[in-house]
């Protein structure tokens, strides 16, 4: 039996390795039965910690476990002493990423008390390194859902390019639990079948709209211009958000809302399901050396009467491009992985999101996520510290 190390009490221990051979037990082991010369949960631990602590290889987590090897035997069965990373990488590749994936989820609900979801961001990203040129083939194309305000990923799925985002995305909410929540998502994901979808699972949307929606982004952007330029009965809601920088550069949101209703005649909105308003924000940056601004457009089922609620959702979304797009890259150099299976891949991609989650929630160590792993590289003691605050 596995004692997972999640806390140094006795009991609490024994609790979580409950909760940890619960959700990862009901795996199934990929290997041949005469090949299975480690635990399953060993490997997964191993790999688990080894990525936690900035290991970018099967390599580099065969050198943590061999390096922390007596450490590790107080907590994993080891009767056959570390798995090598050809082992490490054959279950990685053997194990199925959807089942994988909700294990994780299951064990990290089970262990932390989440807050109930307020903006949900989804976005694609692509696995750089994992493109064969030689083939024609480009890197893996994965769409991810960020729960902003518990910091953890909720679900990726992988496409196979940008554009086929817009049929993954529904696909993949229908496997969440958003009811309540603000969907999030890019002009990619400007679509009446994902507006429908996410209405059906009793939650809000903020839509960013541009030219992929060509009527309804010229639409809008003339029902502002017209309002603008003349009286009429049209009420704008508006909220502004500045923001300041130690460089000297201030950043200043400002936001108006209308109702859809505007747009009636003009666009078929019958057809966008549980559409209340359109928005407008205008971003003025200004520098000691220049100034400059951008205009974006959305549409949202949250009613015009709600503009700093539609505003916090828009600057919420950018949350996934910078704390877990820009950490993956710069942190755990996802994009230089040159792993080209798909089920490694993924496996792989999942562990650096849930290690980051881990990372970002342990607070007694106020340092960067790199200096947290390699703290941990160095003293495994730091996992107890890790694992019960996620």
């Amino acid at each position: 039996m596995i004692i997972c190390p999640l806390v140094k009490e006795k009991t609490k221990g024994q609790k979580m390795n409950k909760a940890f051979v619960e959700s990862f037990g009901m795996l199934e082991d990929p290997r041949v039965e005469r090949t299975k010369k480690h635990a399953l949960l060993d490997i997964i631990a191993i790999a688990m910690i080894g990525i936690m602590a900035g290991a970018q290889s099967f390599e580099e987590i065969e050198d943590f476990g061999l390096m922390h090897e007596e450490w590790l035997k107080q907590y994993l069965q080891l009767g056959n002493g570390i798995p090598s990373h050809d082992t490490i990488n054959r279950v990685c590749q053997s194990l199925k990423p959807e089942s994988f994936q909700k294990a994780f989820l299951e064990w990290v609900q089970s262990i932390r008390t989440l807050l109930p979801e307020g903006v949900v961001a989804i976005d694609g990203k692509t696995l750089r390194g994992s493109h064969q040129r030689s083939r024609g083939l480009k890197g893996f194309h994965i769409v991810n859902v960020w729960s902003c305000v518990n910091g953890l990923v909720l679900g990726q799925m992988k496409v196979s390019d940008k554009s086929n985002e817009i049929t993954a995305i529904p696909e993949l909410l229908k496997q969440l639990m958003i009811e309540g929540a603000i969907v999030t998502i890019d002009a990619m994901g400007c679509q009446k079948e994902i507006a429908a979808e996410i209405k059906a699972q009793k939650a809000d949307y903020v839509l960013a709209v541009k030219g992929n929606q060509g009527n309804m982004f010229e639409s809008i952007k003339d029902c502002f211009k017209w309002v603008a330029s003349s009286k009429n009965k049209h009420k704008i809601y508006e909220a502004i958000d500045e923001i300041g920088s130690e460089h000297g550069r201030i950043e200043e949101r400002k936001l108006e809302v209308m109702s859809a209703e505007i747009l009636k005649g003009l666009v078929e909105i019958e057809q966008w399901s549980g559409i209340k308003s359109i928005a407008k924000i205008t971003c003025t940056r200004e520098s000691p050396y220049e100034t400059s601004t951008e205009t974006r457009f959305y549409i949202s089922s949250l009613v015009p009467e709600s503009p700093v609620v539609i505003l916090k959702a828009i600057r919420a979304h950018w949350s996934i491009e910078n704390q877990l797009h820009w950490s993956l890259d710069v942190s755990f150099r996802e994009d230089a992985c040159r792993v080209r299976d798909e089920n490694t891949a993924l496996n792989l991609s999942w562990m650096r999101k849930m290690a980051l989650s881990f990372l970002k929630a342990e607070t007694s160590f106020k340092a960067s996520i790199r200096r947290k792993q390699l703290k941990l590289w160095s003293s495994p003691d730091y996992l107890l510290k890790l694992i019960p605050n996620i």
